[in-house]
């Protein structure tokens, strides 16, 4: 099948690239280290190594963590619920920052530095990128709510509890099937604004789409793949962490690397999932979906190429620009 090639393909460029798998798997850690610091701020002056401490550690001491919650030496409220926002927020915006200088290096036309060089271009258009992807996205989730939320009603007339858990998996299976071409075609429209250094994000975005849409062959192996793998390995770390909690430093320390090998992992999935999708976006003839009234970097296009992208979508004009 042509996916294990797309994606035996990208695994191999993620091989070529360490010091890509690399900046995704820390550059994250940043905003969560802040985090994480704040809140062991808060917590040490109070508790300290003392047995209360141990206990919150091991989970034996529930107690005392919420005597501690209610105390006036407490100030985790705005870490855990704004925080913990403002964090992911942060992640998401380093993790597109990220995605504009990698796709450069994947796929851009090689300048020097490319990476530096992705980053300084393409993280204005990804943003807008992620403004349209964020329409599909709520769509896509208002749909799996609706999901839960008739489920359970059908649980309150039926009164059988399955009918909620039977929800649950169907609001997952709807989610996905709405969010999945959204998430291809978010991909491949920032692959095609990059190789040709366009700029219409909603356009591109739609024709990307439709293209998925028409080649069910093609993107749904291709993403049940990228499904697949990031879940197994999830499967395999809940299957080693779930029988214990850590409450020795030892024990946390052991269980933060392997956690940060399985994160690891998971960014050479990425680089590796980015680079299978730009051989499709080669594969299906580097079609030009972001072209817009204006082109930047016309001269750089070869005639070819342009010329095969617009017969693919049906997008051929008189006037190039």
């Amino acid at each position: 099948m042509r996916t294990f090639s797309f994606v035996a393909h990208g695994f191999r460029t993620a091989r070529r690239h360490p010091r890509l798998v690399m900046i995704v798997w820390l550059a994250p850690l940043i905003p969560a280290l802040i985090l994480t610091g704040l809140i062991a701020s808060n917590l040490g002056p109070t508790l300290g190594r003392s047995l209360f401490s141990q206990g919150i550690l091991d989970g034996s001491a529930f107690t005392v963590f919420m005597e501690f919650r209610t105390s006036p030496a407490d100030a985790l409220a705005p870490l855990m619920g704004r925080g913990i926002l403002v964090m992911g927020v942060l992640i998401l915006l380093v993790q597109i920052i990220l995605s504009a200088g990698i796709v450069e290096v994947l796929v851009g036309p090689g300048p020097p530095n490319p990476f530096l060089t992705g980053i300084r271009c393409n993280t204005a258009r990804f943003l807008r990128s992620a403004l349209v992807f964020l329409v599909p996205t709520a769509v896509a989730a208002a749909a799996a709510g609706l999901t839960v939320k008739g489920a359970g009603l059908l649980a309150e007339h039926f009164a059988d509890g399955r009918w909620d858990l039977a929800g649950i998996a169907a609001a997952g299976v709807v989610f996905i099937v709405l969010w999945a071409p959204a998430d291809l075609a978010y991909d491949l429209s920032r692959v095609a604004a990059v190789r040709h250094d366009h700029t219409s994000m909603l356009r591109g975005f739609f024709r990307a789409l439709m293209v998925i849409l028409k080649k069910p062959g093609t993107f749904v192996p291709l993403y049940l793949v990228f499904l697949a793998l990031p879940l197994l390995l999830l499967a395999l770390y809940s299957a080693f962490r779930q029988p214990w909690t850590p409450g020795t430093i030892f024990a946390i320390v052991f269980l933060a690397l392997i956690h940060q090998i399985v994160m690891a992992i998971r960014a050479f999935f990425k680089i590796g999932f980015w680079a299978a999708e730009a051989e499709v976006f080669r594969d299906l003839g580097q079609p030009p979906f972001c072209r817009g009234k204006r082109m930047a970097r016309l001269g750089f296009l070869q005639p070819d190429e342009a010329g095969q992208g617009e017969v693919d979508l049906g997008l051929a004009t008189a006037d190039p620009n």
